[in-house]
């Protein structure tokens, strides 16, 4: 609401400073007529005369009216980009209960073997009587953390779509399939009692628990066996990136060696993450979605084609600054690395919105020039009047652009949405010049604005580039069409 009252403001501000302009234009443009023994009282501002000094002077009026009337249009542009913001916010809203519903961004990580053990620490305490010193052994409990030798992920990604209302969300279905290969050695802690490998256990992380379909198997291979029971949710731990997720028992021998076999399917939306635990992490990710993004590590190879994406990551644990065995009470983080990929939407309608609303008053200032030079080349004229429902016509053509995109597709919504200022203008001009033949003109002439302008949405790389040549295409026929406008003479 600040911003509408802002530039409705900032708008009168300069109406009045253009209309003051004009009006003192006018008043100096009559006194020079009066000396030259020309009335414009009795004349129209903006008829067409045979004197020369008259042209010169309506040529330079109904410019200055061209400008005046280019600033005013701000004043809808400026109301319409703000019902676009509007509109994206709430659609982004929506977006984001899909995900808190579906299944959120998801970061996998694990699994990582926990072995619970126990030491002990000597503490000198005094007597109750103040005197006497002695020495306590007191025995406290904490947790090893071991990550994976080597690890494998492969991720399967099937994209789907929930809709709420008008709106839909761009949701996936992923299928993982790991392997973990760990190595346990004799671990050096000071003042150690003992480790309880009889109740360590396998912590797997997902940073959405309510996303997780079913973990079809975890299968251990080696001098290792697994707890009877079903697995646990939450992993016990307060490390970054394995806070959330679930747990499975797990029995391990004292230096041995096993792998874990795992599958799993659970949902999510936008993106999805892995955490390279492994000394050596393998990552591969295909999916049928055509428009990745990838964040974080990058990966070393990669297939784009119009059925989706394939991409792989082979990562060295040299790339993180944690190490694969750590305390569970020294509370490490292992976020630092990620390798992400984003199931993207290049472009959403509001995106491109958005941006033809910026080359509003490119185009409409480009129709009124337009509409100059076909006055100029065609011998006729058109009032203040006709211009301003021209321009309001032309604005018109955002607002239905941005209503319609929201229930078809964008290239039918614009499509719709250019026909109406094509063949209202056309129409109006036709009508208001008597002559169907300078109707057409002005269509053909809109029918290419709005060409360029679509042009220009859907190559977003080359925008400016294709703008520019734009203004200096015009630029040229303007040149091109005055070039024998009457000069002025020196007496």
């Amino acid at each position: 609401m600040f911003n509408i009252i802002f530039w409705v403001l900032t708008l009168l501000s300069l109406a009045l400073f253009g209309g003051a302009i004009y009006l003192v234009a006018r008043a100096l443009l009559k006194k020079l007529n009066r000396d030259q023994g020309t009335d414009m009282s009795t004349q129209e501002p903006w008829a067409a005369t045979t004197a020369k000094g008259t042209a010169k002077n309506t040529t330079l009026l109904k410019a200055l009216t061209i400008g005046i009337l280019s600033i005013v249009a701000l004043l809808p542009l400026g109301i319409i980009m703000d019902m676009t913001s509007d509109r994206e916010m709430l659609y982004n809203s929506v977006v984001d209960e899909i995900g808190r519903s579906w299944g959120e961004q998801q970061t996998l990580s694990g699994p990582a073997l926990v072995i619970p053990y126990s030491y002990f620490v000597m503490q000198e305490e005094v007597s109750n009587d103040g005197k006497t010193r002695h020495e306590v052994k007191r025995t406290y409990q904490d947790e090893l953390v071991i990550l994976p030798k080597k690890l494998s992920l492969d991720l399967d990604l099937k994209h789907d779509f929930r809709t709420r209302g008008i709106y839909q969300s761009l949701v996936y279905n992923a299928a993982l399939n790991g392997q973990a290969d760990f190595r346990l050695n004799r671990y050096d802690i000071p003042n150690l009692i003992a480790f309880d490998n009889q109740n360590a256990r396998l912590v797997f992380g997902v940073s959405s628990n309510q996303a997780i379909d079913k973990v079809e198997k975890i299968e251990v291979t080696g001098d290792s066996v697994l707890l009877s029971g079903s697995l646990m949710s939450g992993t016990g731990l307060t490390t970054g990136g394995l806070e959330k997720g679930f747990n499975q028992g797990i029995q391990v021998g004292e230096a041995s060696d096993f792998s874990v076999n795992f599958a799993m399917t659970l949902r999510g939306s936008q993106s999805i993450s892995a955490l390279p635990l492994g000394e050596q992490t393998l990552l591969n990710i295909h999916a049928d979605w055509p428009h990745p993004s990838f964040k974080g590590l990058l990966p070393a190879e990669r297939e784009i084609t119009a059925n989706g994406f394939t991409a792989s990551w082979n990562i060295s644990h040299l790339t993180r600054n944690y190490p694969q065995e750590f305390i569970k009470s020294n509370q490490s983080t292992l976020t630092e690395v990620v390798a992400n990929a984003m199931l993207f939407e290049p472009v959403t309608h509001y995106g491109k919105i958005e941006r033809s609303v910026k080359y509003g008053l490119l185009f409409i200032v480009l129709t009124f020039i337009m509409l100059f030079i076909f006055e100029l080349g065609q011998k006729t004229s058109l009032s203040t009047v006709q211009y301003m429902l021209v321009g309001s016509a032309m604005a018109l053509f955002y607002l239905l652009l941005l209503s319609l995109s929201e229930h078809l597709t964008f290239l039918q919504a614009y499509l719709i949405a250019a026909c109406i200022p094509v063949l209202s203008v056309s129409a109006y001009v036709g009508s208001a010049t008597a002559s169907l033949k300078r109707g057409a003109i002005v269509g053909t002439m809109l029918v290419s604005l709005y060409a360029v302008l679509y042009s220009i949405l859907q190559l977003e790389d080359y925008a400016l580039l294709m703008g520019t040549g734009l203004l200096l295409v015009v630029l040229l026929v303007l040149m091109f069409i005055t070039r024998h406008q009457p000069k002025d003479t020196v007496q």
